[in-house]
């Protein structure tokens, strides 16, 4: 099994690669890549980038069984149109692992949907990785917009615009 973990490149989430690092030392058998942004925590039990340019990002998503990130609408997004299986666990306020809580938000609006695996805390997330090949893609979408939504936007503009 592969794992790809991404925290984006905003801000350090040292909660979730301090997890996933020791958590790691327990599963040689899985093999673990992180991008880990400008972290204060140095991982040693997985293979870690600061940045992956799009090129090795594209190629370690696309190569991974399972993503673990935080809660970024990018990865989420991507996720679901690949139909990846994703687990969420969303950076905090009150950690100081961002300027709002706007991924808690997030996560509550996809939870209403079933549409990703969340892990609400540390804890939440060990479970989920009691058994990784167990987490499944939870839904799929189109790259494309649909036509009701076209013609939607069409007619807004045709009216709008003169």
């Amino acid at each position: 099994m592969k794992i790809f973990v991404i925290v984006g490149s905003l801000f350090p989430f040292d909660r979730l690669i301090s997890t996933i690092d020791a958590w790691a030392a327990t599963r040689k058998d899985i093999e673990i890549t992180a991008q880990i942004g400008k972290s204060n925590f140095t991982p040693i039990n997985l293979k870690y980038y600061v940045s992956l340019g799009a090129k090795e990002f594209n190629s370690c998503f696309s190569q991974s069984d399972l993503i673990i990130s935080h809660a970024g609408m990018g990865v989420i997004l991507k996720s679901l149109v690949e139909n990846k299986p994703l687990l969420i666990l969303p950076r905090r306020l009150e950690y100081k692992e961002h300027t709002t809580d706007h991924q808690m938000a997030t996560v509550n609006a996809f939870s209403k949907m079933h549409y990703i695996n969340i892990a609400m805390d540390t804890d939440a997330l060990i479970e989920y990785l009691k058994e990784p090949e167990r987490i499944v893609s939870r839904h799929q979408i189109s790259p494309n917009a649909s036509e009701s939504l076209i013609n939607t936007l069409r007619g807004f503009i045709e009216k709008n615009i003169h």
